[in-house]
């Protein structure tokens, strides 16, 4: 969770995080309050260049300064800000489908966006009767705190980029690409290969389609095709709704990797006030 999180700071290592976990500072609110608990395990001058870093983050918090968590968070550590960084409505999934692999050669022909929820279709052309127009993508994608894709750092989000470039419009929320940390857990194959390894299920009419075939059915649908554009766009918006599931799982997972094995709970007021009793 991202107020239990430290390694965002200069020079902290995973190690020493979990040495402050495993002391009982688990919070930024527990190190602010007991620097001298900090120090025990840092030294004096780390701890200080720490309460400054967890300060920092905090006043970006606090004014919504999505651009610095961007910049400053690590970017293998992103997918921490899937819990405390914004509410679940605020975190848009989003899937795209387009013609080939090559951005600014090839051509995105639909974005998925949801909030795992409710999905809507931005489609190329002339989108049918309750989807939008692709372009109306950057109006709504700014009421969001937040981005979570699967191999979107590579994919998704350079297409995005480069096919609105000319609107000037560039990502400044962070980004969780779910992809390497589902890897780092042992999961393998492409996002509906992972999806049957956690027991997510698709609906039975779209399950088996992979990108390949969606460029297929755009194909059949500039040719007429009504019913290629439903199945196209059902399993865009699917992959978008199945995202919040699978990274709530690949989220608990990786925490409870990393974060629940090492953390103790410590009560350092009650200790503190028995030390001071003594004397």
């Amino acid at each position: 969770m991202l107020n239990q999180s430290f390694i965002f700071a200069r020079g902290m290592t995973e190690e020493l995080e979990r040495a402050l976990w495993a002391h009982g500072l688990t919070t930024w609110d527990l190190l602010r309050r007991h620097p001298a608990e900090a120090a025990e395990v840092l030294g004096a001058g780390r701890a200080q260049k720490l309460n400054e870093a967890v300060g920092e983050a905090q006043q970006a918090l606090d004014r919504r300064d999505l651009a610095w968590f961007r910049a400053n968070w690590p970017e293998r550590e992103l997918w921490r800000l899937w819990k405390g960084f914004c509410s679940d409505s605020q975190v848009a999934l989003i899937d795209i489908e387009t013609t080939g692999l090559t951005p600014g050669y090839d051509q995105i022909t639909v974005i998925g966006l949801s909030d795992g929820t409710i999905a809507r279709a931005f489609v190329a052309g002339r989108p049918q009767p309750g989807d939008d127009q692709l372009e109306k993508f950057i109006e709504h994608i700014r009421s969001y705190h937040l981005i979570a894709t699967f191999n979107g750092a590579a994919f998704d989000v350079p297409f995005i980029e480069k096919h609105f470039r000319e609107a000037g419009f560039k990502f400044e929320m962070p980004h969780i690409d779910l992809l390497p940390p589902a890897r780092a857990l042992g999961l393998g194959g492409g996002l509906k290969d992972m999806e049957k390894q956690l027991g997510i299920v698709r609906d039975a009419d779209i399950k088996d389609i992979r990108g390949h075939e969606a460029i297929l059915l755009w194909g059949a649908w500039k040719n007429g095709d009504a019913n290629a554009y439903r199945r196209l766009t059902t399993y865009c918006k699917a992959d978008c709704v199945n995202l919040r599931a699978f990274g709530e799982t690949i989220w608990r997972r990786q925490w409870d990797k990393i974060f629940t094995p090492h953390a103790r709970e410590v009560d350092f007021d009650r200790i503190n006030g028995q030390q001071m009793s003594l004397f």
